[in-house]
């Protein structure tokens, strides 16, 4: 069995694509030394680390997950680089898997996509029965309308290998969805592109009487997806159409003027070609509530220190950037 070993130039390669990316773990003069060395890692879910025999130098980074007021957070556990944040403790324990496989190559959006699949994974939709199905070894192993029993399914169908016998003697429910709000499923959302240029890449679009109508760009499909559902739900009602689009463009407006620096917030602009500060801030929802106040003064450099002082944290926005509550708020 020489499974995931290629012979090249006369020695033994270890080389296994996993989660779309390929990798190379290493290369042998003996055959029995790389099939030894390819067990071990298929022991160890293909990690190079301490276990697996890699020094300090190749280990793939590490990462955790963090509960914040506004989803799940995945961190580097070296240097700290933040992921997130996702709804879902399940998705981002997901991400959290999938990310050292990349190492210093990430790209998230790329990475989102594989666990997408991944959640979602031996789940189809049938469109026209309107139901879920769950195929397992090219079986239909059951079918479901609601997705939720469609992933309980699933997670029992790959727990027992497809074993109809097990599963009835232990159904015990794998993991709890009822309690997250879930990825949307892609079947949900067409009229959302992917653009590379954008510097919120998902971009929700339609046409409307052969009219393109562009709603906005947002930095999660999973957030595109929900603003298109909303806008399903209401029959594209053009007010509701402009409504999402004047919230967009306010949320896209929030962080004008505010640059990272030096791990601070810095509120800088350009004024004929020379570049006026307005201060740097830890906490970025400071260096927003100052800028709009900046905003509303004509940029009156004077009141800086007064709208320092007036600044209370307990009165900020929601750390969340794209809340969803930005865009279903009741209008007034």
């Amino acid at each position: 069995m020489h499974k995931n070993i290629y012979k090249i130039n006369d020695r033994y390669v270890v080389k296994k694509t996993i989660y779309a990316k390929s990798i190379v773990y290493g290369n042998f003069y003996r055959l029995d030394d790389a099939t030894a060395h390819r067990d071990k890692l298929a022991k160890n879910g293909w990690y190079k680390n301490a276990t697996t025999g890699y020094p300090r130098n190749q280990r793939f980074p590490s990462y955790h997950v963090k509960e914040v007021d506004y989803g799940y957070l995945v961190i580097n556990r070296k240097n700290g680089r933040t992921f997130g944040a996702y709804k879902s403790y399940k998705y981002a324990q997901l991400i959290k898997k999938i990310l050292p496989f990349y190492e210093n190559d990430i790209n998230i959006s790329q990475i989102e996509k594989v666990a997408h699949k991944e959640f979602y994974k031996y789940i189809s939709y049938h469109k026209r029965s309107g139901r879920y199905h769950v195929i397992y070894k090219a079986v239909v192993r059951s079918t479901h309308k609601n997705l939720i029993d469609a992933l309980y399914e699933r997670d029992l169908v790959v727990k027992y290998d497809g074993d109809e016998e097990l599963m009835c003697e232990d159904p015990t429910i794998v993991y709890d969805y009822s309690e997250e709000e879930l990825p949307t499923f892609t079947h949900e959302c067409e009229n959302i592109y992917y653009k590379d240029e954008n510097v919120n890449k998902y971009q929700l679009e339609k046409r409307i009487r052969n009219h393109k109508i562009i709603v906005g760009s947002y930095p999660t499909y999973q957030l595109a997806c929900l603003i298109k559902k909303y806008l399903d739900d209401n029959s594209w009602n053009m007010d509701e159409v402009k409504h999402i689009m004047k919230v967009t463009r306010q949320i896209h407006e929030r962080d004008r003027y505010i640059h990272k620096r030096n791990g601070k917030y810095c509120i800088e602009r350009r004024i004929n070609g020379e570049t006026l500060i307005y201060g740097y801030y830890e906490d970025i929802e400071k260096a927003r509530y100052i800028k709009k106040r900046l905003e509303e003064t004509n940029w009156k450099e004077k009141r800086l220190d007064k709208f320092r002082r007036k600044y209370h944290r307990q009165n900020h926005e929601t750390k969340y950037f794209y809340d969803k509550t930005d865009f279903f708020k009741a209008k007034t």
